[in-house]
C-alpha cells in the first residue's frame, strides 16, 4: 500500500476547531481518513482497524474502551470525552459510525489511498462510511486538544457488522448507554435524515414432490405451485404514510432471489423465494410477516393442496438474535432540538440551512431510536449513491466541514461546563470563537 501524501491536499476549509490554524488541521483529518481506509475492514475482519482506532484515541488522551461483540476479535470501539467509562456516562451526544465495509468486489486498488487533484480521496469504504467516522473522531480530537470542557460527556461509537447482521449496534443497544441525542454519520451529502425505512428479510418456502422429469405427473412441481403466490406478491400494495415536509412514502416488496429444484431432469420438490420487504414508520417486522401469511392463506383457498410457509430470514444471516429482531423503520420528531443545534452549526459556517429528508434505505439509527430511546438524526459527508460502488470517492473539504459541524453541535448539545446560561449560549460561544479565529487568520 502506498504512503498517504496529505501535503498534496489543498484545503479550502478553515473553521474554529478544524482547519489549518485550528487544533486539528485539515491535513491531519486527511491523514486520519487515509489511514483508516488503508486498513482493510471487510465485515468479519474488522479487528486490525479496531485496534488502530483504540490506540489512536488513547494517544490523543481520550477515554477509549473496547466492547466485545459475539465472537473473539470483533468489537466496538467507544471513544468518550468527559467521563471515565461508557458505563458511567450519561452522554449529551453520541456520534455513531460503523467501521466495517462491504467486500472489494470490482473496485481496483481499493486500499491505495492518495489525494486526487488536491481535494479528493477514494477507497473501499471511504463513503460508507469511513469519512463520517473520521469526521466524528477528528471532532473529538479537536475538542480534546482545544481543552473544551463539556457539561455532559461526548461519545463516538465505532461499531462493527453494519453491512451484515448488525451485531455491533445490537450490542451497543444492550449496553445500557444513555444519551440525550445521537447522530448516525452515514453519508447524506449535507442533508439531514430524520428517519429511515426498515427492512424485513423474508423467506417463502413452497413445497412440491420430486419425480423424474420424464414422468412429471408423478411429482408436484414446486415452481408451478409458487406461481400464483408470486403473482399475488407482485400485485400487493402496502402501507402509505404522510411524513409532512419529509414527503409521502409507502412500504415496498422486492422478490429478489429464488432457488428451486435439484437437477435438470427432476421435478422440483421445493422452491425457496427470498424477499426484501421495506417498511415505513408504523409498520413492523411482525406485521410484514402476517401480511405475507395472509397472501398464502388467500392462495390456499384457490389451491387447498398448497404447502407454503414464510419466515423471517436472509441468506447471509445466521445469528439468531437479529433474525428474531429484524430491522425496523425509524422516525425522529421533526421538532427535535438536535436539528436546531446541527442546523445552526452549519449556518454559522456560511452554509445554507440543512435540508430535511427521510431515507428510503436503512441505517442503524433503528437501534438508537427504537431500542435505546435516543432522538437520532443521520448526517455525514459523502454521496450515498457511491456506496458499495467501484468508485467510492469523497471531497476532503466536506469531511473537514462535517468534523467542524460535529464540534459545534456537540458543544450545543452537551453544553459548556460552567455556562449557567444553558445550551443556547453554548452555541453563541462557538460563534464568538469562530469570529476570533477568522481574525487571527
Amino acid at each position: 500500500m502506498s504512503d498517504i501524501r496529505e501535503e498534496t491536499y489543498r484545503p479550502a476549509f478553515a473553521g474554529t476547531y478544524i482547519g489549518e490554524a485550528a487544533p486539528m488541521t485539515c491535513r491531519e483529518v486527511c491523514r486520519l481518513l487515509g489511514e483508516i481506509v488503508r486498513i482493510p475492514s471487510v465485515t468479519g475482519q474488522e479487528e486490525a482497524l479496531g485496534r488502530y482506532l483504540t490506540a489512536l484515541g488513547r494517544r490523543e488522551g481520550l477515554t477509549v474502551e473496547v466492547m466485545p461483540c459475539r465472537e473473539e476479535g470483533r468489537f466496538n470501539v467507544i471513544w468518550s470525552l468527559g467521563c471515565r467509562s461508557y458505563r458511567e456516562g450519561d452522554y449529551g451526544l453520541m456520534l455513531h459510525g460503523h467501521y466495517d465495509t462491504v467486500p472489494v468486489m470490482d473496485m481496483a486498488d481499493p486500499y491505495e489511498t492518495a489525494v486526487i487533484d488536491g481535494h479528493r480521496m477514494r477507497g473501499r469504504g471511504i463513503v460508507d462510511q469511513k469519512a463520517g467516522l473520521a469526521a466524528s473522531l477528528a471532532a473529538m480530537i479537536a475538542l480534546k486538544r482545544a481543552g473544551v470542557r463539556l457539561t455532559k460527556p461526548l461519545m463516538t461509537a465505532c461499531v462493527i457488522d453494519e453491512e451484515s447482521e448488525h451485531s455491533g449496534s445490537y450490542t451497543l443497544a444492550e449496553s445500557g448507554i444513555r444519551a440525550d441525542y445521537a447522530i448516525s454519520t452515514e453519508p447524506t451529502g449535507g442533508r439531514c435524515a430524520f428517519g429511515c425505512k426498515g427492512t424485513t428479510p423474508l423467506c417463502l418456502v413452497v413445497k412440491g414432490r420430486t419425480a423424474h422429469a420424464g414422468m412429471p405427473w408423478k411429482g408436484i412441481n414446486a415452481i408451478e405451485k409458487a406461481l400464483p403466490l408470486l403473482e399475488r406478491l407482485f400485485r400487493a400494495r402496502f402501507a402509505r404514510v404522510d411524513l409532512g415536509p419529509l414527503g409521502i412514502y409507502e412500504g415496498t416488496l422486492c422478490v429478489s432471489k429464488m432457488a428451486a429444484g435439484t437437477a435438470y431432469n427432476n421435478v422440483p420438490g421445493e422452491a425457496v423465494i427470498w424477499m426484501d420487504r421495506r417498511t415505513v414508520p408504523g409498520e413492523t417486522t411482525a406485521l410484514a410477516l402476517r401480511e405475507i401469511e395472509a397472501i398464502i392463506d388467500e392462495a390456499r383457498r384457490d389451491d387447498p393442496a398448497l404447502e407454503a410457509a414464510v419466515m423471517t430470514a436472509r441468506p447471509d444471516w445466521h445469528w439468531e438474535p437479529i433474525i428474531r429482531r429484524g430491522l425496523e423503520p425509524t422516525l425522529t420528531d421533526l421538532d427535535t432540538p438536535l436539528y436546531t443545534y446541527l442546523n445552526e452549526a452549519a449556518v454559522s459556517l456560511g452554509l445554507a440551512p440543512v435540508e430535511k429528508e427521510f431515507w428510503t434505505g436503512y441505517t442503524d439509527m433503528d437501534f438508537l431510536v427504537n431500542d435505546m430511546g435516543i432522538p437520532t438524526l443521520v448526517f455525514g459527508p459523502g454521496d450515498n449513491s457511491l456506496c458499495h460502488t467501484a468508485e467510492e470517492i469523497i471531497e476532503l473539504d466536506e469531511v473537514c466541514r462535517s468534523a467542524e459541524i460535529f464540534c459545534r453541535t456537540a458543544i450545543a448539545a452537551c453544553g459548556l461546563a460552567g455556562d449557567e446560561a444553558g445550551r443556547a449560549d453554548s452555541q453563541a460561544a462557538v460563534h464568538e470563537q469562530d469570529r476570533k479565529g477568522k481574525e487571527q487568520l
